[in-house]
């Protein structure tokens, strides 16, 4: 009878096991006839598999199952001595689910018998008598596929050693990171807590400076003025104006403070009603006009005609344009020019308040400090009429959170000794 022609190995779809190692397959040998277990321990012996062993009982099989643990089973199907399935069935059991190859041997060339033998997952189907040649090239095969399987077994315990040392690793991390963040996230708290204490601190302190800056305003101007009659000199006149000027600058940074501390802690009231828009900016800018012409810079209004009006807080609005646009003359010398613009934009249901200077400008690397409360550039120099009046350094972050507070954003854009732009952008609520 001709041998049935070698079935396909693993290595057929492309992935190639290490080279077989003999040795180190164990078989296990099931037959009832003596003879074909001879001659089937001998051809494997041959081949160099020194860990063959065999049987020829069904009580047997199990026991050296377990002694063995074998790679690869080779079981007789002929009866009626050996019922094949049954010694099949029962080292299953004995496996316990561990992986192991099955060659049927059978005399019979029945195709329920193999169909069956398959089913039940034979790996191998042999026809007795046994062709030397095939035998040997189906145990190899299956010996091929024993090593392969260990290779994809170790390859699977490595990279699942790997991802769970990884695991732990990143698991670590994120431990870490947790803590730091719940740490990042008290102190946040803690500093939070910090700033709105100060700040209630300050607007408190604030409150008690007014009333004895008030009282030296008013007598430094009764002095100046010489409302009792003359002083005497006029040098006592000049140190009243200089007592006016200094307490005037304390009053503006207790007010700016105040301002300050009212915003950050949070109990800064809004007061919203509708409000001409127009009125008010050109009310704001006429109480400037004064100051810019000392300065000799040209103030300028350009206002879109037909503005509707707008629910929003007015002292707020006045206070914003006020402190912009005083700014805007402080840092402009001689011969300048700061204009006001305030127009809509429909699409956005935007009002744009943009207030321009030809000042002495900001330069990129110190943009971020006129924003910090007390921030102030280094190369900002007011011109000679302003000497006197500079500013508390909280103009730009106070206007910058009422903008905020309104619903808006405040946006600068400078250029060092060109001058300045900044746009306020406010909603657009009509007012009824």
């Amino acid at each position: 009878m001709k041998p049935s022609p070698v079935p396909p190995g693993p290595t057929d779809s492309g992935l190639q096991p290490p080279d077989i190692r003999p040795q180190d397959v164990r078989i296990l040998v099931v037959d009832y006839h003596a003879f074909t277990l001879h001659i089937v321990e001998s051809l494997l012996v041959k081949d160099g598999y020194a860990a063959v062993r065999g049987t020829s009982t069904l009580d047997e099989a199990p026991r050296l199952f377990r002694e063995m643990q074998p790679d690869i089973v080779l079981i007789d199907l002929t009866p009626p001595k050996l019922d094949g399935f049954a010694v099949f069935d029962r080292l299953k059991a004995v496996a316990g689910g561990r992986h192991f190859a099955t060659i049927f041997l059978s005399a019979a060339e029945d195709r329920a018998i193999r169909a069956e033998a398959y089913t039940r997952g034979a790996s191998e189907f042999v026809l007795k008598p046994i062709d030397e040649t095939e035998m040997r090239l189906r145990v190899r095969n299956q010996a091929r596929a024993v090593a392969f399987e260990r290779v994809l077994r170790q390859q699977n315990e490595r990279l699942a050693q790997t991802v769970a040392e990884r695991t732990a690793r990143l698991q670590q991390a994120i431990d870490v990171l947790k803590r730091a963040e719940a740490q990042m996230s008290e102190s946040l708290r803690a500093s939070e807590a910090q700033g709105r204490e100060r700040m209630a601190f300050l607007a408190s302190i604030n409150h008690e400076l007014r009333t004895p800056l008030n009282a030296i305003l008013g007598f430094a101007d009764l002095l100046k003025d010489e409302k009792f009659g003359p002083l005497g000199g006029e040098r006592y006149r000049e140190a009243a104006v200089f007592i006016r000027d200094g307490a005037g600058h304390m009053l503006r940074l207790v007010n700016d403070l105040l301002n300050l501390a009212s915003t950050e802690a949070g109990d800064f009231r809004l007061t919203m009603a509708p409000v001409d828009v127009t009125a008010t900016v050109r009310d704001s800018v006429a109480l400037l006009a004064e100051d810019a012409r000392r300065a000799g810079v040209d103030l300028a209004v350009d206002i879109l005609p037909g503005l509707p009006l707008i629910e929003t807080d007015e002292t707020r609005l006045k206070q914003i344009i006020i402190n912009l646009a005083s700014n805007a003359i402080k840092f402009t010398p001689s011969g300048g020019r700061v204009t006001v613009k305030v127009r809509t934009e429909g699409e956005k249901d935007l009002l744009i308040l943009a207030i321009s200077d030809t000042g002495v400008g900001i330069s990129t690397e110190q943009m971020l400090d006129v924003m910090k409360p007390f921030g102030r550039v280094r190369q900002m120099k007011a011109p000679a009429a302003m000497a006197g009046k500079q500013g508390t350094g909280l103009g730009l972050p106070i206007t910058k959170r009422l903008t905020e507070l309104l619903g808006g954003k405040l946006e600068i854009v400078s250029r060092e000794g060109v001058g300045t732009l900044i746009t306020v952008r406010l909603p657009l609520n009509r007012a009824p």
